[in-house]
């Protein structure tokens, strides 16, 4: 496998940025929280932004990313660029035998999905995937409540993200276009809680959506709201819109008990049959340098990262089946618009 030897200390992991606006800022901060990595180098279309973001951090700025993905110590490439070059990017950098980390979603289609996981599988390189909403304190505390029994059976799951970044889009943005960012609001904030519920509960099985457009000033639905049946039969709620003031939460309701939890860490547990609603403590997680921790691992060690492409796979499906059901008023089937990709 690409890579060389262990992630330790003094043998730093080297990364290149693909994209050099906000998300990978953030990324780069992250990275630069750890000994254990080392930002080399970063490209981005726009090369002003390459060049602020290289002189930010102190990286190589790259003409090409060919140039980036041709450079020795790099050895993972991290993407955070529109939805719809993901698939190039990836395999630009899978090409060059670089492991790869991708922002959620995996991508805008399940065909490129399933194109990104083939050729990271061939090269056998890691392909991991930036749903970070999991690693959230509360919901990590959340998971091990369930599996430890204190909800009971589980029996419905609510979950919503929205914040209003909509308000202040133009037409000189990416996500304002149904072609580059079909579902907005469900496509760059629900699907880190279709990932969520899923790593909480199991998988989605079937999908029922509405969309629509209200308030943003672009021609893209702004809201969506969205009924999820999981195997085994269990219900959940998924909403997500980009123009109301911020919302994050997730909440398990079952016969034992329900958890209410708030902005990934404010946790509240009400045991069946008590009127008293307890406080959880959890501890602060800083989600995305154990991401990136985590990649550099299985990229030098073989191991499956947690979110690989297959479970990023998984949460792209429930939004590509919630847009199949909004387009044609009926439920749709996870397996069904994969099946449909497949065909493709």
């Amino acid at each position: 496998m690409p890579g060389g030897n262990k992630v330790t200390e003094g043998n730093a992991f080297g990364i290149g940025f693909v994209g050099c606006g906000g998300y990978n800022s953030l990324l780069a901060q992250a990275a630069g929280r750890s000994s254990n990595l080392a930002s080399i180098a970063c490209y981005d279309v726009r090369k002003e932004s390459a060049e602020g973001f290289a002189e930010r951090f102190g990286l190589k700025s790259c003409e090409t990313l060919e140039e980036m993905v041709a450079l020795k110590d790099v050895r993972g490439v991290v993407i955070a660029t529109p939805n719809n070059a993901h698939l190039r990017n990836t395999l630009a950098a899978i090409s060059a035998g670089k492991h790869v980390f991708v922002d959620k979603p995996i991508a805008n289609g399940i065909e490129d999905a399933l194109e990104m996981i083939e050729a990271a599988e061939s090269a056998g390189v890691t392909l991991a995937i930036g749903h970070n909403g999991r690693r959230m304190a509360g919901h990590r505390k959340m998971k091990a409540m369930i599996e430890e029994g204190a909800v009971g059976i589980p029996v419905t799951v609510e979950a919503n993200f929205s914040h209003a970044g909509g308000l202040g889009l133009n037409e000189s943005h990416w996500r304002s276009y149904r072609n580059e960012c079909p579902a907005l609001p469900l496509m760059q904030l629900g699907v880190h809680f279709a990932d969520t519920v899923q790593y909480l509960l199991g998988n989605v099985a079937e999908v029922s959506s509405f969309m629509s457009h209200v308030a943003t000033p672009v021609d893209n639905d702004d809201v969506t709201v969205s009924l999820l049946k999981f195997d085994g039969g269990l219900l959940g709620y998924l909403g997500s819109n980009y123009a109301s003031p911020s919302v994050y939460y997730v909440n398990v309701y079952g016969t034992g008990g329900n958890l209410y939890c708030q902005d990934g860490m404010n946790l509240r547990y009400k045991k069946a049959g008590s009127d008293n609603i307890e406080q959880i403590e959890v501890d602060q997680v800083d989600t995305q340098l154990e991401e990136l921790e985590e990649f550099a691992r299985c990229a030098v060690g073989g191991e499956k990262f947690e979110v690989d492409g297959e479970a990023g796979l998984r949460a792209l499906a429930v939004v590509r089946a919630a847009l199949k059901s909004n387009e044609e008023k009926r439920a749709v089937g996870i397996s069904e618009v994969i099946a449909e990709a497949m065909r493709r």
